[in-house]
């Protein structure tokens, strides 16, 4: 096999047409972001992590992302991979910082893991907005964020990204806990 399709839950149309392609509010961007990320949860389509791209200043959005790593069987296919992904196939360039493209932000449920740190430093993303910290999804869901660097917020400004973490961070660990409530599943890799 070597092709990679990997699709996001069938009812995230349905839950994008309840909103404005526009949402020019840092605060309602992550709003959506935590609702987009319940939906995931009650619909049990995949772990409590959810994203979106947003162009920076317009607030017009690109793409969304859910994490559906189970359901895709994919380690990769966590919520900021996937709207990363989608924005940059949408775009048809793997650079969302491109002269070409307005500046992108990144709005995500949770400060993001080792894995989805890498790919927004090669992504172009010029912002990322974030609501839960990483010890909040370890200490409440149990998840292995992987090995962050203690000096993660410098890192992403040395490459000319702005973090704005902490982002109705209660609103966020409430949706994790729901996540718990709800017996989600840990699927952390076997060791």
């Amino acid at each position: 096999m070597n092709q990679l399709n990997l699709t996001l839950p069938k009812w995230i149309d349905a839950f994008l047409a309840g909103y404005p392609e526009i949402i020019p509010d840092m605060e309602k961007q992550m709003r959506f972001v935590l609702e987009l990320t319940e939906r995931n949860i009650r619909e049990k389509t995949g772990g409590p992590f959810g994203a979106a791209v947003f162009e920076q200043h317009s607030g017009k959005l690109v793409s969304v992302g859910v994490n559906v790593v189970v359901g895709q069987n994919c380690s990769a296919a966590h919520a900021e991979m996937m709207a990363l992904m989608l924005a940059q196939k949408k775009l048809g360039h793997y650079d969302l910082g491109d002269a070409r493209f307005p500046a992108h932000r990144l709005v995500t449920s949770g400060k993001m893991c080792a894995m989805c740190l890498g790919n927004v430093c090669w992504s172009g993303i010029k912002e990322v907005v974030s609501s839960a910290e990483p010890e909040d999804v370890e200490s409440i869901t149990g998840f292995d964020e992987g090995p962050i660097p203690p000096d993660y917020n410098v890192q992403l400004k040395l490459r000319g990204i702005n973090l704005v973490p902490e982002v109705m961070r209660a609103q966020g660990k409430e949706v994790l806990q729901l996540y718990v409530d709800l017996d989600g599943q840990v699927y952390n890799a076997t060791r």
